[in-house]
């Protein structure tokens, strides 16, 4: 790897795992800095290199754990950026270089959130014994649909993540080239 990729990575690394460490510790903004994980884990990309993407990933996702106090079982920030967040942009900047069919790429995305979000649900209604049923009396018929509005969630969610994803990546490129020379 070249010093400048090393750098990158390095800085990126930091980004998510304070991104990371801001998530577990202000829980009103753990989605925030899930998106923001996003963000920062894909800047080595800029130079065209996935290693350091990966990199970034691991290391950046060690470090929150490290600063997090290791509080991975009673936070939702952990389980959703390794399973989704930290993952979800490497592989869709990959295979939307490789030129992927249009309609596949979307319906591995279309598969992987929705997997991905019924995941988090049932590892946070069974595993940590969250409930999600002690709703007022008008609210009742909630309980039954709601793994129904949960897929048709995860579904929005995935086109509006994925949209933001590429326009944050392409905005990244443009600044990162006026830095970086």
């Amino acid at each position: 790897m070249k010093s400048r990729v090393i750098a990158v990575s390095a800085i990126s690394a930091g980004l998510v795992s304070v991104c990371l460490a801001i998530g577990i510790y202000f829980e009103p903004i753990d989605v925030l800095s899930l998106v923001l994980t996003s963000v920062f884990v894909i800047l080595p990309l800029y130079l065209k290199s996935y290693k350091g993407a990966i990199l970034s990933y691991l290391s950046g996702g060690i470090l929150g754990l490290v600063f997090g106090w290791f509080n991975f079982l009673y936070s939702f920030v952990f389980p959703a950026y390794f399973a989704f967040f930290g993952l979800f942009p490497i592989i869709f900047c990959f295979l939307k270089e490789k030129k992927m069919n249009k309609y596949l790429f979307h319906a591995i995305g279309i598969v992987w959130t929705v997997a991905a979000f019924y995941g988090f649900y049932f590892y946070y209604t069974f595993v940590m014994g969250l409930n999600f049923f002690d709703l007022p009396d008008y609210l009742l018929w909630v309980k039954d649909y709601l793994l129904y509005f949960l897929g048709v969630l995860s579904v929005v969610f995935y086109f509006i993540y994925e949209r933001s994803v590429f326009v944050a990546r392409a905005l990244m490129d443009r600044y990162l080239g006026k830095i970086i020379k």
